[in-house]
């Protein structure tokens, strides 16, 4: 089986034959839901769908929104997190409301997140959203949504959930996209996905939300449909000449490359290390050759 190629660039392919087990695996759809951590699958999407407004806007014309929880009573708090799914739907159609008015697309990418720094000084494990989307049409225009806009569509949310008047007047933060979107959700994943095991393993499941991300239906589809496939003799090349490209990343097709490895003990004793897998993403310029033709067809930056 081909390994696929997502729109951003990035793959993973298996350099072993996978480990044989009675139980069937889960879908991906159903391991990023139940109170579980946020799959490599789910995170993937995440980006693929912000690379794709980075492409079609421009980063300058992005948002990058943060909403975080007050603090409110225990039974308050429960409340919230039972209903975070329709806390988190109501949220996206407020700022697409926004957007509408604006005459822009409503169009968003989510990300639920545990808030690190409440839970160690605390112990409340308080979730909280990061959302990407388009809040201006060019740079010479208005934003959709204003600091202030933006704290009164989250005071209204909060609101309406717990049906008496919420003031969270540092809750809602709303940021323009300098960098790189992408990367800043990614930094937010990495991190928040750390934390979401270890609740998992301190029994906190129930305190966990059921979804960890979420994305216009348009923009989720059009990711599925532009996954490409590696070609037959692109795989093999990759497999051959891993540890070149690890060596010489600079000039190598890829981005950032990292080689999964499992530590085995050989029958006198002696621990060894294994490669199971590669992740990684290919560069722009690349792109086309892993999917169109031999990756060892492209012209080559270095020597061998």
């Amino acid at each position: 089986m081909l390994s696929q190629l997502y729109p951003n660039g990035e793959f993973s392919l298996g350099l072993s034959m996978p480990v044989k087990s009675r139980k069937p695996p889960e879908s991906s759809a159903s391991r990023e839901r139940s109170g579980k951590a946020q799959t490599t699958y789910s995170k993937r999407m995440v980006r693929n769908c912000i690379a794709k407004l980075e492409r079609d806007h421009g980063k300058q014309n992005l948002a990058f929104a943060t909403y975080t929880l007050p603090d409110l009573d225990e039974a308050e708090m429960k409340l919230l997190i039972e209903n975070w799914g329709k806390i988190t739907h109501r949220l996206m159609e407020e700022i697409g409301r926004d957007q509408a008015r604006a005459d822009i697309r409503p169009v968003q990418v989510y990300v639920n997140e545990i808030q690190e720094s409440r839970y160690q000084e605390s112990g409340v494990v308080a979730p909280h959203i990061h959302v990407v989307f388009q809040s201006r049409k060019s740079r010479y225009q208005g934003y959709a949504i204003s600091k202030e806009r933006n704290t009164k569509i989250w005071n209204r949310v909060l609101s309406n959930a717990l049906g008496r008047e919420v003031e969270a007047p540092s809750g809602a933060r709303i940021e323009q996209v300098k960098k790189s979107a992408e990367g800043y959700m990614s930094k937010y994943m990495s991190k928040g996905g750390q934390l979401a095991k270890k609740l998992i393993e301190e029994g906190n499941i129930n305190s966990l939300p059921k979804q960890w991300w979420g994305a216009t239906l348009t923009l989720r589809q059009w990711v599925k449909n532009n996954i490409r496939l590696f070609t037959l003799e692109s795989e093999r090349f990759i497999r051959t000449h891993y540890q070149q490209f690890e060596e010489n990343l600079k000039n190598s097709p890829f981005t950032w490359l990292y080689i999964h490895r499992i530590k085995l003990l050989e029958p006198h004793g002696e621990e060894i290390e294994i490669p199971v897998a590669i992740l990684g993403k290919i560069k722009p310029d690349w792109i086309n050759s892993i999917s169109q033709r031999s990756l060892a067809d492209a012209p080559m930056a270095w020597e061998w």
